[in-house]
């Protein structure tokens, strides 16, 4: 066939048809540059995996594994001849090995690994979270850096930028950083680490992790695919455990995809094409949405950094699945927290989560859905609210919670606020397993907003650690940092986590007075929580504070033991009258009755008789926990 065209060519005497001829013989030569996802294993529920296969002039190459082992199912070319969909079934019984995947035409052979690699031992790995558990959010990029070598990196493919002296260049954190201090995290009395995306963030300013190109690998920058398999194990051993931060909704503007995508309809409009303006939220629920508005909230671009990848189709669903149930095979996390989730398909939602609970029953997840508490309660399971979409979605972020307690922090409302939003509990599937915050890596530190308030911090951190649900902390809270409004400046730079630092807040010896006593208020509260199993399992029963909202209680009821919590959230000393805490003295039979009890302080241990006509005086911002005994 070559010579017959060659022949040709020369008879047309033309150097043009040499050329072209010469071109299309090279472009049939096939080239496999990467497959996803890298690896899979034996006796997982999720046998049937679809491969996605990157490189040149694909088009028909049929596969075959050498030696045989996993079962070819089916073949469909991507959008170009650059992509090849391939379906693979792992049936019981197939042995772990090195497979090599073998694409071959008449006169074309090409070929790569498919690793299929038994599993590791599930003792200790999957372990989900709930409220025994105390989540402690890292900004890798700002904690600590404990590789200097990988600051600057040798790959052409990055966005180099690293700039400590610039709020929004990369600083040089990174998982061995988080690494090096887990003991200090221990110490401090947190259980669960959840570090913001580690994947590879080429682009320029993604410091922060969002803006992914590369979905099975670590960023260098951080560390390595086995390094964070290390830092979960490592986590692991001091029993603490780990939550992944996951992106369905979009990528990074410099995945390979974006110019190249896989099939026609991968992302949502395109680079040249695509709306930006669909913050929309509310109609996923509105009543009187217009039409089209919610089909532009699910297919907006957050940005034009981020491509709104199209869950609907199917081969974007999968991939994603997959390359979940990969890294939490591959790393042992124990759960995940899944960024924006409103915003992607709704339906792939709930295959997403049932193929997690599926693979992982102990597992759990919890998603961002910004918005007050009837919003967020429509995406946890169970909601109690009528809704015309499915969720199936385990956990929420209760951004309500945050919302309240930071119009107490500035001062705007007393704790009445706080009352009112956990009175709308009823909301939802599962109030005990809503991750409860202050504030997080996209909201000014909670310090920031009480301008420096330490005694309305206090409080707040609290009700915090001893009400329902399941608290979360950024990073440096416990030390009151300060922070900024902005993005780039609450996510400052941990003191004592990088080299040039001229002192170590990891250390009491390197903090300050005042952070030392800030350090030193929430150890006990995370140390009276994880002693007292009431504060984290216990029945919530509470009393409506008066209308200027000073002082607040509340009790946690449990077999092993009741608590009241009573809380001045005022600047002034207040005198909590027997009165009004009659409702939550005693056990269940004898709550409301008004007999005397003898309360006795968790924080000092002395024990005092409590009867009628008695008063709790409680100092300006003073907050105590007390065990109830008869």
């Amino acid at each position: 066939m070559l010579r017959k065209k060659l022949q040709s060519a020369l008879s047309a005497g033309t150097l043009a048809g040499l050329l072209t001829i010469a071109g299309s013989v090279q472009a049939q030569e096939a080239k496999i540059t990467r497959i996803d996802p890298p690896n899979w294993w034996t006796g997982m529920e999720h046998d049937t995996v679809q491969l996605l296969v990157y490189g040149e002039n694909l088009a028909g190459l049929e596969p075959l594994f050498d030696p045989p082992g996993p079962t070819i199912l089916k073949t469909q070319l991507g959008a170009s001849p650059n992509y090849l969909f391939i379906d693979v079934h792992i049936k019981p019984g197939v042995k772990a090995d090195n497979y090599r995947l073998v694409l071959r035409a008449l006169r074309n052979e090409v070929s790569t690994f498919f690793p299929i690699m038994d599993r590791a031992p599930r003792e200790g790995r999957h372990q989900g979270f709930n409220q025994d558990d105390v989540i402690y959010l890292i900004v890798p990029d700002r904690f600590a850096d404990g590789n200097r070598a990988n600051n600057n990196v040798n790959d052409a493919k990055l966005y180099q930028e690293y700039d400590r002296s610039v709020p929004g260049a990369w600083h040089g954190g990174d998982i061995q950083g988080v690494m090096d201090h887990l003991s200090y995290l221990d110490e401090l009395g947190v259980t669960t680490l959840w570090l913001t995306p580690v994947l590879e963030n080429a682009g320029k300013g993604s410091y922060h992790g969002y803006a992914a190109t590369d979905y099975y690998r670590i960023d260098p920058r951080f560390g390595s695919n086995s390094l964070y398999a290390e830092f979960v194990e490592s986590a692991h051993s001091l029993g603490l455990k780990v939550i992944f931060d996951h992106v369905n909704n979009h990528c990074g503007v410099d995945h390979v995809w974006v110019k190249n995508p896989p099939t026609q309809t991968w992302f949502n409009g395109s680079l040249e094409k695509h709306d930006t303006d669909g913050h929309n939220l509310p109609a996923v629920h509105d009543p009187y949405a217009a039409p089209g508005e919610l089909e532009k909230m699910r297919r907006f671009w957050f940005v034009d950094q981020m491509p709104d990848l199209n869950q609907e189709d199917r081969y974007v669903a999968r991939y994603l699945i997959q390359q979940t149930l990969w890294w939490i095979e591959h790393s042992g996390i124990d759960g995940i927290r899944e960024d924006t989730y409103p915003y992607s398909d709704e339906e792939f939602g709930v295959q997403w989560v049932r193929a997690i609970l599926r693979e992982y029953p102990a597992f759990n997840v919890t998603g961002e859905s910004w918005g007050a508490t009837a919003f967020t309660a429509l995406f946890q399971k169970g909601c109690r609210l009528p809704r015309s979409f499915n969720s199936e979605l385990p956990s929420v972020i209760d951004f309500g919670f945050m919302m309240a307690m930071e119009r107490y922090l500035k001062g705007q409302e007393g704790l009445l606020a706080i009352y009112q939003r956990l009175s709308e509990d009823y909301f939802f599937g599962n109030p005990n397993n809503l991750v409860s915050l202050l504030g997080n890596h996209d909201t000014p530190r909670p310090i920031f907003i009480a301008e420096g308030n330490t005694g309305r911090y206090r409080v707040a951190l609290h009700i915090l650690l001893t009400t329902r649900g399941i608290p979360q902390l950024f990073y440096g809270e416990e030390l009151g940092m300060m922070g900024g409004e902005s993005h780039v400046l609450l996510r400052q730079d941990f003191p004592g986590g990088f080299p040039d630092d001229s002192r170590s807040a990891f250390n009491a010896s390197g903090r300050t007075e005042a952070e030392n006593a800030m350090f030193t208020y929430m150890q006990d509260l995370l140390r009276l929580r994880a002693r007292h199993a009431a504060l984290r399992h216990g029945e919530l029963r509470h009393v409506r504070p008066d209308w200027d909202g000073g002082y607040y209680a509340y009790g946690r009821y449990h077999e092993s033991g009741n608590i009241l919590s009573v809380v001045n959230g005022s600047e002034k000393a207040q005198q909590v009258p027997f009165r009004f805490l009659v409702p939550l003295l005693g056990n269940a039979e004898s709550r409301g009755k008004g007999d005397a009890v003898m309360l006795r302080n968790l924080r000092t241990g002395q024990s005092l008789p409590f009867a009628p006509g008695d008063v709790l005086p409680l100092d300006a911002y003073q907050a105590e926990l007390y065990e109830i005994l008869r």
